[in-house]
Parts: C-alpha cells; sequence; structure tokens
C-alpha cells in the first residue's frame, strides 16, 4: 500500500510598518529581500501561498481599563456626574475627532478608550487629569488582590479623599 504524501509547507515572518502613502495604507516590510529570498527557495511560478496580516499594537489592558473607571468614579465625586456620562464626556471632548455632517445635521465624531493603545491610554488619562485637575490616584493597591472587603475599605478611602476636591470643570457641562 502507497503512503499518500504530506505537503510540505514552508512558511516566513516577516515584520513591517503600515504608512499613509498617496493617502491609502501600505504595508513597507522591514525586510523585503527576506521575502524574495523564501520567494526563491520555497515557491515556484503558480503556487497557492497563505498571507496572514496581524496587528502588533499593543492595546490598553483590561487592568487599564477598570482603574480608568476607578477613576472615573473618584472624578464623579467631585462633579456630580455619574460615571456613564463621564465616559461619554471623555470619548467625546478628550477623544473626541472633530464633528462631520450627516443628512444635514452637525455630529461629533467620538473616539473610544478600546482603541487606545497602552501609550495613547496613558496620555488620554493624563488629559483627564489635566481637564479636571483631579489626581489621578495610585495604581499600586487597585491592582494588588484583596478581598472584597480590603477593596470596600480602600474604595471608602479613596471617596472620602476624592470627595473633598474641586472639580476645575464644575459647573460646565459635561
Amino acid at each position: 500500500m502507497k503512503k499518500k504524501s504530506t505537503p510540505a509547507n514552508k512558511s516566513v515572518n516577516l515584520l513591517g510598518k503600515v504608512r499613509k502613502v498617496d493617502e491609502e495604507l501600505k504595508l513597507q516590510l522591514n525586510a523585503p529581500q527576506l521575502l524574495q529570498h523564501f520567494l526563491r527557495m520555497h515557491t515556484h511560478s503558480g503556487d497557492d501561498v497563505l498571507v496572514v496580516v496581524t496587528a502588533k499594537r499593543p492595546k490598553r489592558s483590561m487592568n487599564q481599563n477598570s482603574f480608568f473607571f476607578v477613576y472615573l468614579d473618584l472624578i464623579s465625586l467631585s462633579c456630580g456626574h455619574n460615571v456613564q456620562d463621564l465616559h461619554r464626556w471623555v470619548n467625546g471632548k478628550i477623544l473626541g475627532e472633530g464633528i462631520t455632517e450627516v443628512f444635514g445635521d452637525k455630529v461629533r465624531k467620538v473616539g473610544s478608550t478600546s482603541n487606545l493603545n497602552i501609550s495613547e491610554f496613558c496620555e488620554m488619562m493624563n488629559r483627564l487629569h489635566e481637564a479636571t485637575e483631579i489626581p489621578i490616584p495610585d495604581p499600586g493597591p487597585f491592582l494588588l488582590p484583596m478581598s472584597l472587603d480590603e477593596y470596600g475599605a480602600l474604595k471608602i478611602n479613596q471617596e472620602i479623599k476624592y470627595s473633598h476636591m474641586k472639580n476645575r470643570l464644575t459647573g460646565v457641562n459635561l
């Protein structure tokens, strides 16, 4: 009985950068000669190849996202707005990308914290601090493993501290 041959798949990993050229996004390989070498060594004209592109953008972490909502909760103590409204305000005011017109109506283009990478997220937190003048709390204690009682005590301590702070934007429509 003859054995069936299994195809020997060869692959190569290539890194590159996405660049805007003539208003279009293009992929610029870091080592295009490596691609040419691979094609010469392992393929023939007419071969099928699989191209997989993976965006290597380090997105903000879940811990960063959770800490952001802790910070919004603390800001809400100084201004009276709820966390959801503050989140919408951040998306429109701090992450907003301008105004566009849809069906004759002016509409704000809003951003989203979920699209931010790690450094963009840190920049957004700093801009929020500058806008409100409410200090960003030390993230250390919030990242430690703790019981619900310990977390509750930490939150109460932070609430007492932050409820006495005056938000620079108090009186401004958020």
